[in-house]
């Protein structure tokens, strides 16, 4: 599905259809709807007959095997369940984390698909999203493809944060940057799909429009709880870590790390970017926090960021984060 504001974008990549590189890395932040739009360029790549717009006809043969998810032109590598083994009959009823990395197994078995004649001597594309959660060994594996690539191929990367690519990967693909779209044409669109307070949840989200109905849709009222704590002289550590730990790791960090963001901001400009709800709260934080303290703890939560999908304790991780902004207070 292409959004309002990747029309431009989408018109530019599909009229190339007979002059696209070999790789294309599609990257911006999270919530612009990025493999969404790249699954779209997908099917009106291989549509028989497109339309005038670009966008497939939905009607032809080779868009009813990409809507059944069986196009053999086309191969999905994502971060999907391993296939079960016996070894698993020991863990059996055991609840299974979703994986975190993309395994080199998973792009091994892209060879035999890569020296397939086409179909219909047709274009072949694979699509890899997240192309972030590559291991080592699978970028190692895809680097060799995309240093050798085959004719009537396209490779499609996916990335919400491209540096955490190899340098060696970026170079041999095509860059798509995936802009922000101007503030009152994303508040528009929430608008239209029955966001209330859509400037704020716009604010949460860095901007993102599909992030931002994302965190409306599902707004459970426990970050305001989080911050409401944070702001309250009472409050103690064990309350903050119970409190934070009701909401999955990466997210909880993710909303202290706004909140180190707009106390900085509180600090130079005097205004947050992020939690607007909260500005007269974080006003009176931001005067009582040092500013080499708040930077200090920001790049602390950076850190813990990148191993937030680790198996740590959850509480301990918590209090280690919270015990700097506590003696801010």
């Amino acid at each position: 599905m292409i959004q309002p504001w990747q029309t431009a974008l989408f018109s530019r990549l599909s009229g190339r259809r007979q002059a696209l590189p070999h790789a294309l890395l599609l990257h911006g932040r999270v919530g612009l709807g990025k493999t969404d739009f790249a699954l779209t360029l997908a099917q009106s790549l291989l549509c028989e007959t497109p339309q005038d717009s670009g966008e497939a006809c939905g009607q032809c043969a080779a868009c009813r095997w990409f809507d059944a998810g069986h196009h053999p032109d086309f191969r999905w590598v994502s971060l999907r369940e391993e296939e079960p083994t016996e070894d698993d009959a020991a863990t059996e009823g055991k609840i299974k984390k979703a994986p975190t990395q993309i395994g080199v197994d998973a792009i091994r078995a892209l060879s035999g698909f890569m020296t397939t004649s086409t179909h219909r001597q047709g274009m072949r594309i694979v699509l890899i999203a997240p192309a972030d959660a590559l291991n080592a060994n699978a970028a190692n594996a895809l680097l060799k493809t995309l240093e050798e690539p085959l004719p009537d191929t396209l490779m499609m990367l996916v990335s919400d944060e491209p540096g955490r690519l190899a340098a060696t990967i970026r170079s041999r693909c095509q860059n798509v940057c995936f802009d922000m779209p101007p503030a009152v044409e994303a508040e528009a669109w929430l608008a239209q799909q029955g966001i209330k307070e859509a400037p704020l949840f716009l604010a949460l989200a860095g901007g993102a429009p599909l992030e931002a109905q994302r965190l409306a849709m599902q707004d459970t009222g426990l970050r305001a709880a989080l911050l409401r704590q944070l702001s309250s002289p009472e409050a103690s550590l064990t309350q903050l870590s119970e409190q934070a730990i009701k909401m999955p790791t990466p997210e909880w960090i993710g909303w202290l790390q706004r909140l180190a963001h707009d106390l900085v901001e509180q600090k130079l400009i005097g205004r947050p970017r992020y939690h607007l709800d909260f500005s007269e709260a974080l006003g009176h934080m931001a005067q009582q926090a040092d500013l080499y303290d708040l930077l200090s703890w920001e790049h602390q939560l950076r850190e813990a960021r990148c191993l937030a999908q680790h198996p740590l304790n959850a509480r301990l991780l918590a209090e280690s984060l919270l015990v700097p902004m506590l003696a801010m207070r």
